[in-house]
């Protein structure tokens, strides 16, 4: 039997574009999944009706109520308590205490094996921080959240799936990558393409950090140093990973098709490459969770919320790859629907 798995969507940040890149997702498209959106029933109502008319929301107060018929779209309603106004592009304290109850009661579902993704609308991280949301954003939240210690991010979208060893730090901070570092981001690779891809063996490129790889040694040690060491490692544990390569045409050889993935040193090393081929439609995946999580590749986009223009491309994307990694993992605990 061809079971659907359940993912939960994550309204994100109501003064943003999240409800708006929603909403417009399932007016012009149908998921390989049973999907449920969690949040404020009013706010999403708003965005339906002014983004998306056609589409017919049924909001639930529980996950068991949820139909999944495909006449309406299922969405578990968490009611805001305050009041106040909301206004499109302008932070509030009440929106971002609405994306965390969503967060937070997604969360819960994933880790007691009620729904088998997340994907996430973006929050404003600044006013996230102002409700004493500790966390420099999801992905932390969520590696904190399930007990996991060893967790990364992978972006995948153009025919590229890059994991990042470092993420938001300077230059200057991640040109000191460590060994440790590299060889984590090699094995969360390895296994999400085994568990997420269902790529027994997959060939993981690891890029240099200098011009040419370093040239050996003219210019930089880090490959010897660091590089190398990890990728050694990683092949000692049966991992099909090689390298050090010069970035400038790794990942050209990886959209050839001579890698199944790779692995990036730093931020925009993978970034770069990934929006000139998918600017729009990548995708963001947490590595390590117990369960699958997906996002979409960008802000809440203050700047063009609530006129209607924004592209609900990369929301599209996120979930479509939910759906087919639920499935790769085949962690079904109870009945599905064919």
């Amino acid at each position: 039997m061809n079971m659907k798995p359940i993912i939960a969507i994550t309204m994100g940040d109501p003064c943003g574009i999240g409800p708006e890149v929603i909403v417009k997702a399932f007016a012009n498209g149908t998921f390989d999944c049973r999907p449920v959106v969690v949040g404020c029933a009013a706010w999403m109502q708003q965005a339906a009706k002014r983004f998306a008319p056609s589409l017919i929301l049924r909001s639930i107060s529980t996950l068991a109520d949820a139909s999944f018929d495909g006449h309406a779209l299922d969405l578990l309603d968490l009611p805001v308590s305050d009041n106040s106004p909301w206004i499109y592009g302008a932070a509030h304290s009440a929106a971002a205490t609405a994306a965390l109850a969503a967060l937070e009661c997604a969360v819960q579902m994933a880790i007691a094996g009620e729904v088998d993704g997340i994907t996430t609308a973006p929050i404003h991280k600044a006013a996230m921080q102002q409700i004493g949301f500790a966390f420099p954003g999801h992905t932390e939240f969520l590696a904190h959240r399930a007990g996991v210690s060893s967790f990364g991010m992978m972006m995948v979208g153009g025919g590229l799936k890059i994991t990042i060893a470092t993420i938001h730090l300077s230059i200057r901070r991640a040109a000191r990558v460590r060994k440790e570092q590299i060889l984590s981001a090699i094995r969360l690779t390895h296994q999400s393409m085994q568990r997420d891809f269902g790529l027994a063996q997959a060939r993981i490129a690891v890029a240099a950090l200098n011009p040419h790889a370093g040239e050996s040694g003219l210019f930089g040690d880090e490959e010897r140093l660091e590089v190398t060491p990890a990728v050694s490692a990683a092949q000692a544990e049966g991992i099909g990973a090689s390298g050090p390569y010069p970035a400038d045409t790794l990942f050209h050889r990886l959209k050839s098709g001579e890698f199944d993935a790779a692995v990036a040193l730093y931020h925009d090393q993978a970034l770069i490459p990934i929006k000139l081929l998918a600017f729009g439609d990548a995708v963001n995946v947490t590595l390590g969770l117990p369960f699958v999580r997906t996002s979409v590749d960008h802000g809440t986009a203050y700047d063009i919320s609530g006129q209607g223009i924004a592209d609900p491309g990369s929301l599209r994307a996120a979930l479509s790859l939910a759906c087919d990694m639920a499935r790769h993992r085949n962690t079904t605990r109870r009945p599905r629907v064919a």
